[in-house]
């Protein structure tokens, strides 16, 4: 293969720090997500390439064709022509937690009103009308957050600075497992409350390499790698098939 035949072959993807999806380990990047359309990728001939950005800046960095794909996003690009894969993860499930000695156990959202509430960046663009409007009418009393420091969101739940967290369930399990509180004998209330399992999708500038992205995924899945992904960085997803 030619210079040239081997660059039209590299394919460049937006990642953030977003583990156990995504981040940067000794050096690398890796995660659930990058090995998935790693692995996709170059069973399709492929070489991936991963370019770290700040989960904020990465949808304008994938925008400004900085990169050719980004992992983990919504279909909000929108007024672009861009090629989106299906859902890769339906094992992404939001939740908000809530140590269990709080009064007021949440069953639904609307039980976050009046509560203080830190969620991950941009949340209130994600899980519907009734989620957004409380968070506007919360945040009129300093009790509604976004911050995108998700460690900092699990030692804030722990030490008792807020009442509610709102995160992939995921990403709660992987904080808590490397922060001061991983052995903590204080319990917490898991609420399922925003419907079904969300799943994210990637996004393309080429359609090709979206179709080539999907018959790889599908390849992996026939092969059983990537139930060894889900396996390897999925606490919850380990834990629901043993």
């Amino acid at each position: 293969m030619s210079t040239s035949q081997a660059s039209d072959r590299v394919v460049t993807i937006g990642v953030a720090h977003f583990p156990p999806y995504s981040f940067a380990e000794e050096g690398n990047i890796a995660g659930v997500e990058v090995e998935i359309i790693r692995e996709s990728l170059s069973a399709m001939g492929y070489w991936p390439e991963f370019v770290g950005f700040p989960y904020g800046r990465l949808p304008i960095a994938f925008t400004n064709k900085q990169v050719d794909a980004s992992i983990v996003t919504m279909k909000s690009y929108d007024g672009l022509e861009v090629f989106y894969s299906d859902i890769v993860l339906p094992e992404y499930q939001t939740v908000a937690i809530q140590i269990n000695n709080r009064e007021g156990m949440i069953s639904g959202i609307s039980d976050l009103k009046g509560k203080s509430i830190l969620a991950h960046q941009r949340a209130n663009q994600f899980y519907g009308v009734e989620f957004s409007n409380i968070a506007e009418e919360n945040a009129k009393n300093e009790k509604y957050h976004e911050i995108a420091d998700q460690q900092r969101q699990v030692e804030m739940l722990f030490r008792n600075r807020v009442e509610v967290i709102v995160l992939a369930y995921e990403i709660f399990l992987y904080y808590k497992e490397i922060s001061e509180f991983r052995d903590t004998d204080i319990e917490y209330n898991v609420s399922r409350i925003f419907g079904n399992k969300f799943g994210f999708h990637n996004v393309f500038w080429d359609e090709t390499v979206r179709n080539d992205f999907e018959e790889g995924l599908k390849h992996i899945k026939e092969n059983g790698t990537y139930e060894h992904i889900l396996r390897k960085y999925l606490k919850d997803y380990h834990a629901s098939k043993n």
